[in-house]
């Protein structure tokens, strides 16, 4: 079995995982990291793979914003409105307060980004 094919059914099979159990944060971050492998990452992706952490408790809206900034920092793609539902960003406003540091500072960043529509591009706005 070649590498991509390997790699894809690692993801089907971490996928298949997190929709299981989709608030799992260490699932997510397994998923997220396997991604990287194939360098398969987009925003549609931090989505897929931590959503529903983040919507569940601050550590997942935490490691939300985390693999959203580590998306920026290595491909330029950064939070798009066209992702985020308003329960979305309901939950990182709400969680914001409970965190501090880096966290606090990560999910600060996707909301402002949301806020200034820094990272929008045609045809991915809603």
């Amino acid at each position: 079995m070649d590498k991509w094919s390997r790699l894809n059914e690692e993801l089907a099979r971490i996928l298949q995982s997190l929709k299981e159990d989709p608030t799992n944060i260490e699932l997510a971050n397994r998923y997220w990291a396997t991604l990287a492998e194939g360098d398969y990452r987009s925003g549609a992706y931090v989505i897929e793979a931590y959503r529903e952490a983040a919507l569940a408790s601050n550590a997942g809206a935490a490691a939300f914003a985390r693999a959203y900034r580590e998306l920026c920092w290595r491909s330029g793609e950064g939070p798009r409105r066209f992702f985020f539902d308003d329960r979305l960003v309901q939950a990182l406003q709400a969680y914001l307060p409970q965190l501090a540091g880096e966290d606090y500072s990560n999910v600060e960043w996707v909301l402002q980004s949301l806020a200034d529509g820094y990272f929008e591009v045609d045809g991915y706005t809603d």
